[in-house]
C-alpha cells in the first residue's frame, strides 16, 4: 500500500495565471517544487483564471470572505501562507495545523518607501496596519522563511522580540534555529528561456531593429527604483552607442483588488526619456503587461539586464527577483550596488554594480558591455555556471523538509506572553492618551482661530464706521 503523502494548503494572496506578478509567480513555482513529494493544493483568488497543472489542485476562493479556506484547511495536514493572506482569511492562523509562513517580502520596511510621499497620518496609518499582521504571523507560524541571510537576521531580531525565540524552542530546534527559520529565495527553471518566432521583441517597435543591443529592465518601477538614472546614462551615450536601447516593461501590474497598478516613477521616467529626446528611439517603454509565459520570449532577445535602485533600508533587506530573470535568461547584469542578490552575482562574475546615483559609472558599464563582445559572453559563461544553483527544486528544499516532516512550534512562554499584554495595554493606554491631548489641541486651535475671526470682523466693522463717519 503506498505511503500517504502529505497533503498541503498553498494559498497565494495575489492572481494564479497569465497575469501573476511576483507574489503569485513564488506561490505557483514553490506548490509545484513541493507536489514532486507531497500532494498540494493551490488556493488562488477566484478573480483569476488559474493555468491547468497536472502537478497540483488550484482551487479558487472568495479573498476576503472569512472562513472561505476553512473546507480546505479541513483536509491538509500543512498550511503555507504569506503577507496579507492572513489578514483578509483569519481562520489560517486560527487552525490548528503546522504553518509555514513566508518572509520574503518585509511588509514594514517595504511601507516606509510605499507611502514616503503620502501623508503622514496615511503612512502611520498603513505602518500600524502592517505592524499588526507581521506580529499576528510572528507569534502563530510554526515555521518561517525568507530569501537573504540579511533579512533571516532581521526575523530573528524580530522572533526574538515577540517572545517566540526562548527556551522551549532552542530546545526543540537546531543550534543555528533554521528548523524555525529557513532560507527559500525565488528560484529558476533548470532550462534557460526559448527565442520565439516570429521575435517577440524584435521588430515589434521601430527602434528594436535586429541590429540593436538591447538592455532590458524586466519588471515594475516601483518607488525604490531609479530609473531615470539608466535613461540619462543611455541619452549620453547616444551618439557613442547608437545600437544601444533600453526597454522596460512598463504596463500597469494586475490587481486582485481592484483597478490595475500604475506607478509615479513610470510616467516620470518616461517625461524624462521625451525631455532628453530619446524615447521611443533608445528608451522604449512596453505598454503591456507581459504573462508570465511570455516573458522568457523577450529575456531571450535581451543582451543585457539591468536594474537600478537607490540606496537605504529597503535596498538592504530586498530579494530583486528581476534580477533571476536576468540569471534565467543567463544575461550579463549590469545593477545598483547595495543589495545581497546582486553582491552575489557580482562575486559569480555574472554582473557589474554601480554606485546609487553614479551617472558617469552607468555610462561607462553601459559603454564596456557595448564595445566588449568577449566581455559580454564571460557574464554569460559565468551566470550558465551559477544558474545551476537557483532551480526551483533547489531552493525550496528547507520548505520541503518542513512540508514533509511537519511540527508545531513550542507556543511563546506565559510570562512572555503577559509580557506583551502589559505592552500592548500600556501602548493603547498610550494612544488613548495621545489622541485625547491632540483632540484637546484642536479644539484649542479651533477655538484660537474662532476668537481671531471675532476680532478681525470687529476691527473690518470699526474700519467701515470710520470711512463712513470720515474719521
Amino acid at each position: 500500500m503506498p505511503e500517504r503523502r502529505q497533503q498541503i494548503l498553498f494559498v497565494s494572496t495575489d492572481i494564479i495565471g497569465s497575469d501573476m506578478a511576483g507574489p503569485g509567480i513564488r506561490a505557483w513555482e514553490l506548490a509545484h517544487a513541493l507536489a514532486a513529494h507531497c500532494a498540494v493544493t493551490l488556493a488562488a483568488p477566484d478573480s483569476a483564471t488559474p493555468p491547468h497543472s497536472a502537478a497540483i489542485r488550484v482551487l479558487p476562493y472568495r479573498a476576503g470572505q472569512a472562513g472561505a479556506l476553512t473546507p480546505a484547511l479541513a483536509a491538509a495536514d500543512v498550511v503555507v501562507g504569506q503577507g496579507f493572506v492572513f489578514e483578509r482569511q483569519p481562520e489560517l492562523l486560527a487552525c490548528d495545523l503546522p504553518l509555514a509562513i513566508d518572509l520574503y517580502d518585509p511588509l514594514i520596511i517595504e511601507g516606509l518607501d510605499l507611502y514616503a510621499s503620502a501623508e503622514l497620518a496615511v503612512a502611520e496609518a498603513q505602518h500600524v496596519r502592517y505592524q499588526a499582521l507581521t506580529e499576528a504571523q510572528l507569534r502563530r507560524g510554526d515555521f518561517f522563511f525568507c530569501a537573504t541571510e540579511p533579512q533571516r537576521d532581521y526575523w530573528l531580531g524580530a522572533l526574538t522580540g515577540v517572545g517566540r525565540i526562548n527556551p522551549a524552542v532552542v530546545r526543540a530546534a537546531d543550534r543555528e534555529l533554521h528548523q524555525v527559520i529557513g532560507l527559500v529565495p525565488s528560484g529558476i527553471a533548470s532550462a534557460p528561456p526559448a527565442a520565439a518566432s516570429p521575435p517577440a521583441l524584435r521588430g515589434t517597435h521601430p527602434a528594436l531593429g535586429d541590429d540593436a543591443m538591447i538592455a532590458l529592465w524586466a519588471g515594475g518601477l516601483w518607488e525604490w527604483f531609479d530609473p531615470q538614472l539608466l535613461v540619462r546614462a543611455v541619452a549620453a551615450l547616444r551618439d557613442a552607442c547608437p545600437r544601444l536601447r533600453l526597454v522596460f516593461f512598463a504596463g500597469a501590474r494586475p490587481n486582485p483588488d481592484g483597478p490595475p497598478i500604475t506607478t509615479r516613477l513610470r510616467a516620470e521616467a518616461e517625461a524624462c526619456a521625451a525631455e532628453l529626446g530619446v524615447l521611443d528611439q533608445s528608451v522604449i517603454f512596453l505598454d503591456r503587461w507581459v504573462p508570465y509565459a511570455a516573458r522568457g520570449a523577450l529575456l531571450a532577445e535581451a543582451d543585457i539586464g539591468v536594474s537600478a535602485h537607490l540606496p537605504g533600508i529597503e535596498t538592504h533587506f530586498a530579494f530583486r527577483t528581476r534580477l533571476l530573470d536576468y540569471l534565467w535568461a543567463r544575461l550579463p547584469v549590469l545593477c545598483t550596488a547595495g543589495d545581497s542578490l546582486g553582491a552575489a552575482f557580482a562575486a559569480a562574475g555574472c554582473a557589474r554594480q554601480v554606485p546609487p546615483y553614479d551617472l558617469a559609472g552607468w555610462a561607462a558599464a553601459f559603454r564596456q558591455l557595448y564595445e566588449q563582445t568577449e566581455t559580454r559572453q564571460a557574464m554569460r559563461s559565468a551566470a550558465h555556471t551559477l544558474a545551476e544553483q537557483w532551480t526551483w527544486e533547489k531552493v525550496a528544499q528547507p520548505l520541503l523538509t518542513f512540508c514533509t516532516s511537519s511540527h508545531r512550534l513550542p507556543a511563546i512562554t506565559p510570562a512572555a506572553d503577559a509580557r506583551a499584554a502589559e505592552l500592548e495595554a500600556a501602548l493603547a493606554e498610550r494612544g488613548r492618551y495621545v489622541a485625547h491631548v491632540e483632540h484637546e489641541y484642536q479644539r484649542a486651535v479651533a477655538a484660537l482661530h474662532q476668537q481671531q475671526r471675532g476680532i478681525m470682523a470687529r476691527l473690518r466693522q470699526r474700519l467701515r464706521a470710520g470711512r463712513k463717519h470720515g474719521t
